[in-house]
């Protein structure tokens, strides 16, 4: 995979600004991201390893991107919806039609690309120190099928501003199976128990876990209410984590409707937990100002075989940074429209003062469980998911 950059220093004339306008109705992505800085944090959250692939999905509710690591038994994922974006414009006659993902004939639904998560991340960082000036449009696909980043930027002299451009195109590839990278969406299904507390607070618990080198354990019953990790290895004995799931204390939701005992790949728990410190704190920390002053809640359920779902709530900010006029920034937000005519196939998310001053984007992870062995079958087992992503 490949990307380009550049930079120039002057606007367009007006002629090359009509032929933009016209080669834009020929994306079926054309959005727009506020906070280049969060997109970035949240993107990271994903990346299982460093040369991860990931499927991206374009339809009119929004953006999601679906990594599945080596084995084949971890998948993560996050959703930006539609009202995440301050602009937000898909077009599904550009791609050819609006079938869903193997033939589902989902209208929702514009296309699909395959991208390297680590050449988008790279890219990404060389924008986010523009977050606060600038907003970010992502275009897909251009007359290469690249993903096309671009920001606009204004300085010096309101009066006679020094206006910037910088972009990049990504190469992606076009998808055209009904599974994720992997071959296969990993489905969860049946779900029987489930539990809700601080992103944070789960996240300690997985790393103290680590310790044993061995698979964490989950165990739940309903009578009295018990929530308890665990990991067992050799040389350090078992190190349990038992977790208060009386009503109102420590957790916000506890539901076990089957009591049982299931066990998980350590290194996938972690993965599924590593969230950086920009998301896991109160939402003023991720550009607060909104009146929310909550940390990351997370959701973990279990369902049928023992797979297991985690879900990131993070609630991000528009408030902080503000643009000048005519460039985004807060007060953007959730109104959908269909377009007028000429305008078929379009979905828009446009502009309205009104917007919320925070919005939500879920964050992911699906495993499946792993088998209970005898002691000293964990010898030799070894993290397949690469911690430093």
């Amino acid at each position: 995979m490949r990307s380009r950059m550049a930079k120039r220093g002057r606007s367009r004339s007006p002629r090359a600004r009509a032929v933009h306008a016209a080669v834009m109705d020929d994306f079926v992505l054309d959005a727009r991201v506020e906070h280049i800085r969060n997109f970035l944090n949240v993107l990271s959250v994903v990346k299982l390893s460093k040369k991860q692939h990931v499927n991206v999905s374009v339809s009119e509710r929004g953006v999601t991107f679906v990594a599945v690591d080596d084995s084949k038994s971890l998948q993560a994922q996050a959703n930006f919806r539609a009202e995440v974006f301050s602009r937000f414009r898909v077009n599904a006659s550009a791609a050819g039609g609006t079938q869903g993902p193997g033939g589902t004939g989902a209208t929702s639904f514009a296309g699909s690309f395959g991208i390297a998560l680590g050449s988008l991340i790279d890219v990404l960082s060389v924008f986010a120190p523009m977050d606060g000036e600038a907003e970010l449009s992502l275009r897909w696909p251009d007359r290469d099928g690249r993903l096309v980043l671009a920001a606009h930027v204004e300085r010096g002299n309101p009066e006679r501003p020094l206006q910037s451009c910088t972009h990049a195109a990504v190469a992606a590839t076009e998808r055209d199976d009904g599974g994720g990278p992997g071959g296969g969406d990993i489905v969860f299904r049946g779900e029987t128990n489930a539990f809700t507390l601080p992103a944070h607070g789960l996240k300690e618990i997985v790393d103290d876990l680590e310790w044993p080198n061995a698979p964490m354990a989950i165990e739940m019953s309903s009578d009295p209410n018990v929530l308890t990790f665990s990991a067992a290895g050799q040389e350090i004995g078992e190190l349990r984590v038992d977790v208060d799931a009386r009503d109102g204390r420590g957790l916000t939701e506890f539901a076990c409707g089957v009591n049982g005992r299931w066990l998980y790949r350590h290194a996938f728990a972690k993965a599924a937990t590593a969230l950086p410190g920009a998301l896991l704190g109160p939402t003023h920390d991720r550009g607060g100002g909104d009146g929310v002053d909550a940390p990351t809640m997370t959701r973990v359920a279990i369902g049928e075989g023992g797979m297991l779902k985690v879900v990131h709530l993070v609630r991000l900010s528009r408030a902080i940074p503000h643009f000048g006029g005519g460039g985004g920034g807060g007060g953007f937000g959730g109104t959908a429209t269909g377009g007028g005519p000429g305008s078929r196939g379009t979905h828009t998310q446009s502009a309205t003062p009104r917007a919320p001053a925070s919005y939500v984007v879920p964050v992911t992870f699906v495993a499946y469980p792993e088998v209970e062995m005898s002691d000293g079958e964990y010898d030799d087992f070894g993290d397949e998911v690469d911690s430093e992503s």
